[in-house]
């Protein structure tokens, strides 16, 4: 940086000097066509005053010459001594012959004789030599003679070097003046340089060095690890749940969480690494070269650690936690591109192990990663070709025992890695573009099933559930989407539901109140998905504008034993608010029952039906439209409840389906 800063102000000075240099030749060049200009200007103006003096003078001794008087002529040309420019003047009869002369006291014989006739035939403006002029001696309109006036130019040059004196007096003071200029332009031009160097690599939120500085101190310290024994690595932390932070309390306190993380990782490193803010909520640290091999992990662990410790922003205390992942030189890599790579698949896996986790690279996650990227690139075939299949999961009424509805769920069978489990391919899709693709590919094919089973049994009403996925919710398309779905299918919008993540509609409060509002007054129906495992918050309840409550099958899968308590607010809620409440994930018998004597309004699970393909849903469609005509509602859950389901039900069941409640967003 040393080298920089001296080359850099040897370059400035270098340019002062070169424009210096170059506004003094523009000086000299100007200041030699203005005293050209100026000696034309001159002797221009003494030809004219000669010219007029010679006239004056014709007229005045044209009665002298006409009387051959040459004592009067000499009277005449006496006056001549008062005019400083006058050398010479000789009076010339018509045929040629001297009359008389005047001449200056002082000049020599040859200055005397040179005002001749001939010498005026020529007239040199450029010349700074003698002016000759002539007049005619005229009488009555009778030529007598001429006038031959010699003007020596000794005034010319001296004003001419007086002007020459004054333009270098001007241009020595416009240098100096354009040193001072430019010295100064120098200053403020490399203090700017300076500042726009400082913004160029420094974050002006945090002040931290920014992600180009991050990559030139990785790159330095790469090129001094020359010692396999010593060691330094690359800590890379993402804040969890930020975007939280931002809608919940503000922008504003989400700058002060970034400055208060910023200032927690300068104390933990404590001069041991350079941290480095990567953008939005990302920050990366670069240890100092170490001779100790586990001085990374530990330093990643500490920041950890210190992250975890509680915050207090806006008058709220926030238990701020990160996803750490670090990568060591030279096993995770030896160049700056694999370290990084290293660094971010570890983050990655901290990120899917639950957040608030530390994580070391491990060979094991580069071919995770090489899956994950393989598998993404033939997921994003099979959406572009729609090779995905639907599989759809009943839901049922629990006080009736009808068939209400079906939740749609993504299938995908990869034609050399078999069946793909959703859990694997959805998060994949969340985390690229493809989640959008999939997602209103999912959408549309459900609203054509659903509108398809209901134009074949009249009077039928089920509806179908679509999953939803944050980045579905927050494109501008959705709406448009969802509305084009139904228009292209027929289906009605009250037998369409999409199911919303609670936490998603969290992170997205504003976008997601938009979109629901818009949504419901075109008649569509919403459901929060997995509810009880976010916020649960009255708040939110009273703000999104829902018709359903799904309940997360964790609580459900304890029950009857345990978790009634939850289960029972979670009803009492729905119903209190004009909800119905779907439990998911009903494997039991026990747990059915619980649920009817509970108040549930819908169920769905293994128990009353696993997902099926189409053709086998519009079986189910079709059975159901005979039992409503053959059973009444109490048999018809004496016949759901018992475990060993009756085969009218399951025979349309595919067993190779798993209950996995994941559509496209989920």
């Amino acid at each position: 940086m040393t080298a920089i800063k001296t080359g850099s102000g040897s370059t400035g000075q270098l340019t002062v000097r070169a424009n210096l240099v170059s506004v003094g030749i523009a000086l000299v060049a100007a200041s030699i066509v203005l005293l050209l200009y100026q000696a034309v200007a001159f002797r221009s103006a003494l030809y004219d005053d000669a010219s007029l003096q010679a006239s004056v003078i014709a007229e005045n001794v044209s009665a002298s010459l006409m009387f051959e008087d040459e004592a009067s002529t000499k009277d005449v040309l006496r006056s001549l001594g008062r005019v400083p420019y006058v050398e010479s003047l000789s009076v010339y009869r018509d045929d040629g012959r001297l009359f008389t002369r005047y001449a200056r006291p002082g000049i020599s014989r040859e200055e005397e004789e040179e005002g001749t006739l001939e010498s005026t035939a020529r007239r040199n403006t450029l010349s700074l030599g003698d002016v000759f002029v002539r007049a005619r001696i005229e009488h009555n309109g009778h030529m007598l003679g001429h006038v031959v006036l010699v003007a020596t130019s000794g005034l010319v040059r001296r004003h001419l070097a007086q002007y020459a004196c004054f333009l270098a007096i001007a241009c020595l003071g416009a240098l100096w003046i354009s040193t001072l200029v430019m010295n100064r332009m120098r200053r403020r031009v490399s203090e700017a340089e300076r500042e726009l160097e400082r913004l160029a690599r420094t974050d002006p939120l945090t002040s931290l060095p920014n992600r180009r500085t991050f990559y030139e101190t990785l790159d330095e310290r790469l090129a001094s690890a020359k010692d396999p024994s010593r060691h330094f690595g690359v800590v890379l932390i993402d804040l969890d749940d930020f975007k939280t932070v931002n809608d919940t309390l503000g922008h504003g306190a989400g700058d002060e969480l970034l400055q208060h993380v910023a200032r927690v990782l300068d104390e933990t490193v404590r001069g041991r690494a350079t941290v480095s803010r990567m953008g939005g909520d990302e920050f990366a640290v670069t240890l100092a070269i170490s001779w100790k091999r586990t001085a990374v992990a530990e330093l990643a662990r500490e920041i950890g650690t210190a992250l975890c410790r509680p915050a207090t922003f806006c008058g709220r205390e926030i238990n701020v936690t990160a996803s750490v992942g670090y990568a060591s030189f030279p096993e995770a890599g030896e160049d700056s591109g694999s370290l990084i790579t290293s660094a971010d698949i570890a983050l990655y896996e901290a990120k899917a192990r639950g957040k608030n986790t530390v994580v070391g690279f491990s060979p094991e996650m580069m071919h995770a990663a090489h899956r994950r990227a393989y598998l993404e690139a033939e997921l994003r075939k099979a959406v572009d070709s729609d090779a995905l299949e639907l599989a759809f999961q009943p839901q049922f009424d629990c006080r009736t025992g009808t068939l209400v509805g079906a939740e749609a769920l993504a299938r995908w069978t990869h034609t050399r890695e078999g069946a793909v489990s959703p859990g694997e391919f959805i998060p994949i899709a969340e985390n690229s573009d493809l989640i959008v693709l999939l997602g209103r590919s999912v959408l549309q094919r459900a609203c054509v099933a659903a509108a398809t089973w209901n134009a074949a049994c009249p009077g039928v009403a089920v509806r179908v559930a679509v999953n939803v996925s944050a980045r579905q919710l927050r494109h501008p398309a959705f709406v448009g989407d969802v509305m084009a779905a139904l228009a292209a299918s027929g289906l009605a919008p009250a037998l369409l539901e999409l199911e919303l993540t609670e936490s998603h509609l969290i992170a997205n409060r504003e976008t997601g109140i938009a979109v629901m509002n818009r949504l419901r007054a075109a008649g569509v129906l919403l459901s929060i998905d997995d509810f009880g495992t976010g916020y649960s918050s009255l708040s939110y309840l009273h703000a999104f504008p829902v018709n359903t409550l799904k309940i997360d099958r964790s609580f459900i899968e304890r029950l009857p034993e345990d978790g009634q308590a939850i289960v029972t607010a979670i009803l009492s809620m729905a119903h209190s608010f004009g909800l119905d409440a779907v439990a998911e994930g009903v494997e039991d018998p026990r747990q059915l029952e619980w649920l009817i004597d509970a108040g549930c309004d819908v169920v769905q699970g293994f128990l009353t039906g696993r997902p099926m393909s189409l053709e086998q849903f519009r079986e189910l469609v079709g059975r159901e439209v005979e039992e409503e005509v053959s059973a009444v509602a109490d048999e018809r859950w004496a016949v759901r409840g018992r475990t060993d389901f009756d085969d009218r039900v399951l025979c349309a069941h595919s067993g190779d389906l798993a209950d996995t409640p994941i559509a496209a967003g989920e």
